[in-house]
């Protein structure tokens, strides 16, 4: 299993989930849980592979409310 910590934060309307190992990697959702649904299949799509085992961290401060 694969674990990679992921950075959210909230803007307006969104929460913008990055991969802190992939600074590219980034993506959003209109909860934290579909935020972390999308940054999964970002970061398999970087990784090129099909249903790996991921494990996502939140780094602290996991939702900086704007």
């Amino acid at each position: 299993m694969r674990t990679f910590a992921v950075e959210i934060e909230k803007d307006e309307k969104f929460y913008i989930a990055q991969c802190v190992e992939h600074s590219n990697c980034f993506t959003q959702g209109k909860t934290i849980e579909e935020a972390i649904r999308n940054i999964k299949e970002v970061i398999e799509l970087i990784l090129n592979v099909k249903h790996p085992k991921l494990k996502i961290i939140l780094k602290d401060s996991l939702v900086n409310a704007l």
